[in-house]
């Protein structure tokens, strides 16, 4: 499924009224069932555990208040409480919106619909959002381009504090920017969020992916050729499709691979590394670490074939020995655990240069690029980047804060151009950026994968897709999902604050048997 920015939709949406003849409205009432749908199925959720749901719908004089207006409407017909405050925020006046409330305030019962006027006003939002209140957050749509202040950063404080049961959000959760995910002021944080026509960019990055909550995504009435069209470049990663496993082939045929990873300090990456390339179905690892780890590292690992390279940690002196290993291999990935030493940060820009087949660089080894992405952007093959935050924001010098702060797409779409590489931004949603710039968004994974390993399992499993065939750019995000789907596998037996990389390894393989089985 694509993912669109603010003026995608809105070419959308012009082309659905101009050329279609779709009226605004039609739309607007869609929109607003669709809301009223999910909200509904939250309170019958609520009703069964006994809880008295109730509605508090907060309308903005936009489109996205229009939509709420609907909302109430429907849910009042459902024969549910209902409240609803209309509050005044900076931007145009909807003529739908307005036909809408017109509607509400004829059919309603007195009192339903409170304008908010003055602070007094909020006392009665607060005492209205109680345990079993159900809010729906319409307060600012996808136009929200100005940080949100005034008694409307009043009522999103009130919303974050309350004990609101859950929090559903219209389109995009207030004080989000569609397009960057950045908060504007002060945000809502939505358990749940109802995403119209297509997901929006700022649900996915940024604070954005945290207020989102759980979204869903609901197509209306826009004709599928404007959803479809080509000059959306941003998607959500599809689950992957494994080739099927020919009984006549061996294990060659699988993909041979290599991994130069590992140092005194850091005996566990290239372990996790090597495993979860193997169980995601490569037919041959090779384990290259330095001579002083090795005999530590075999008796760790069983499948992978174990290489020592001379000395204490990756040095020039062991090149010739590592690139004779990689002559027959089609991918090759450096860094896990690799350490930082000098001598090892000239040995991986020598390395990246002589290797003539398919690199993922992940860890210590995006260090040694740091001012050196011309040695990247000038290999032949296929290069995959796998920074973290912290990598990412060493490489084009930022600070980590920024990134998570979000609005930094435009900076990872850059370093893909100019590395002429993959680049994969690990985080609660990655990224996947290709160097034309478009790029995947990946939708699984958990909090419980914030633990060591993580990342060089994820490295492991990137390795094994591109050695099995698999495009560069598809093997970076299907592997990101795939992850992230055996993350989400471990944490359902572990639990989030126990599992870590053993787990997710041994997840992994019932997660592939799952995919493949459809």
């Amino acid at each position: 499924m694509r993912a669109a920015t603010r003026s995608q939709i809105r070419s959308i949406e012009k082309h659905t009224f101009n050329e279609y003849g779709m009226p605004s409205i039609v739309l607007m009432e869609r929109a607003g069932q669709a809301v009223a749908d999910v909200a509904l199925n939250i309170a019958d959720e609520d009703a069964e555990e006994g809880l008295r749901p109730h509605f508090v719908v907060l309308c903005g004089t936009g489109g996205n208040g229009g939509d709420g207006f609907v909302a109430a409407r429907d849910l009042l017909f459902a024969g549910f409480p209902v409240t609803v405050f209309a509050v005044p925020v900076k931007g145009h006046p909807s003529d739908d919106a307005e036909t809408e409330r017109a509607f509400l305030e004829r059919v309603a019962p007195e009192d339903t619909l409170i304008n908010v006027t003055d602070e007094e006003v909020l006392d009665k939002i607060e005492e209205s959002i109680d345990e079993d209140a159900i809010v729906i957050d319409a307060l600012f749509g996808i136009g929200l381009d100005h940080p949100v202040s005034g008694i409307a950063e009043d009522i999103i404080e009130i919303v974050n504090a309350s004990l609101a049961h859950a929090v559903v959000a219209v389109d995009i959760p207030s004080g989000i920017d569609c397009d960057t995910g950045m908060a504007l002021g002060t945000p809502v944080f939505a358990s749940d969020t109802v995403t119209f026509g297509l997901p929006k960019l700022g649900l996915y990055m940024g604070a954005g992916a945290e207020a989102s909550g759980e979204v869903h995504v609901e197509q209306l009435i826009y004709p599928d050729i404007l959803l479809e069209q080509s000059a959306i470049h941003a998607q959500l990663t599809d689950p992957p499709e494994f080739p099927e496993r020919i009984r006549t082939m061996h294990k060659a045929t699988y993909g041979k691979v290599a991994i130069i990873a590992g140092s005194p300090d850091y005996t566990g990456a290239p372990v996790f590394a090597a495993e979860a390339a193997l169980t995601t179905g490569t037919g041959t690892v090779h384990l290259i670490v330095p001579q002083s780890i090795a005999d530590i590292v075999r008796v760790k690992v069983d499948g992978p074939i174990v290489h020592a390279s001379a000395g204490d940690v990756l040095t020039v002196e062991a090149l010739p020995h590592i690139l004779e290993l990689l002559e027959d291999t089609t991918a090759a990935l450096i860094g896990p655990g690799l350490g930082r030493d000098p001598r090892t940060l000239e040995a991986v820009l020598l390395l990246a240069t002589a290797f003539k087949g398919t690199l993922i660089l992940d860890g210590d080894a995006l260090f040694a690029c740091v001012g050196h992405l011309d040695v990247l952007w000038k290999r032949d093959a296929p290069t995959i980047l796998t920074p973290h935050s912290g990598e990412f924001a060493r490489l084009v010098g930022l600070t980590p804060e920024d990134v998570e702060k979000g609005g930094t797409l435009s900076s990872v779409q850059t370093l893909a151009a100019q590395a002429s590489a993959v680049v994969h931004l690990k985080g609660h949603r990655s990224l996947t950026v290709l160097p034309d710039g478009s790029l995947y968004i990946n939708t699984t994974g958990n909090p419980g994968m914030a633990k060591p390993g993580m990342g060089d399992a994820l490295a492991g499993i990137i390795l094994s897709l591109v050695a099995r065939g698999v495009a560069p750019d598809l093997a970076t995000a299907q592997g990101a999902y795939i992850h992230g789907l055996a993350g989400d596998a471990a944490a359902e037996v572990m639990g989030e604050e126990s599992m870590g990389t053993p787990e997710l390894i041994m997840a992994l393989a019932a997660t592939i048997k799952e995919l493949n089985a459809g």
